[in-house]
């Protein structure tokens, strides 16, 4: 397996191809995000945010793909946040293909290289955001899961220092986010300035 950023692919079709496939799952609550056919007209896919806005565009932010025998197989990506220039959000519109799923790809992969591009950028705080209905999602970062059988953290991966929760939700990219965050230097940010309200 390969990774990659965005714009080091040489043809742009092989990651349509993926977000196609990807916007078919239709039993996955982000699928409709991945793809439309007039995706330039739709703000909420992946295409658009990413030739049409420059949320994921350098010098504050990243997307990376993964790929596998000329296949993409995941997406990912990391931007500084526009309420603190200190905070990173990573692993914003990530999507595993579903035979590579439970392969601990966003763990291995994506993730320390975008913990490597916030350090780089001397970010203060990391931070993942999930909506309400894969908020479930961070347990998973809070423990191991029955009978897996997975390696100790390393320095490279995310929440190898400190392991942090909000326990309350906030508004981020004008939607109710849940947040989880590792500080990568003994700092920190008032939370409760982001609280939703709704």
């Amino acid at each position: 397996m390969k990774l990659l950023t965005l714009n080091r692919l040489q043809d742009i079709n092989l990651f349509f191809n993926f977000c196609i496939d990807a916007s078919l799952e239709t039993d996955q609550p982000a699928a409709p995000n991945m793809w439309h056919t007039d995706w330039s007209e739709h703000s909420h896919t992946l295409p658009y945010l990413l030739f049409k806005e420059s949320r994921f565009t350098a010098p504050t932010g990243e997307f990376f793909l993964l790929e596998d025998n000329g296949k993409i197989i995941g997406c990912s990506g990391i931007y500084v946040s526009d309420f603190s220039k200190d905070i990173a959000i990573a692993g914003c519109r990530l999507w595993i293909s579903k035979e590579y799923r439970n392969q601990s790809l966003a763990r291995e992969y994506f993730l320390p290289a975008q913990k490597a591009w916030a350090i780089e950028r001397k970010s203060k705080i990391i931070a993942l955001t999930f909506n309400e209905y894969n908020k479930n999602i961070i347990e998973i970062w809070r423990r191991s899961r029955l009978g897996e059988n997975r390696s100790p953290r390393e320095s490279r991966h995310i929440f190898y220092k400190n392991f942090n929760k909000l326990e309350f939700p906030v508004t981020i990219q004008y939607t109710k986010q849940w947040l989880i965050y590792e500080q990568l230097t003994d700092w920190n940010f008032d939370w409760q300035s982001l609280k939703d309200c709704s």
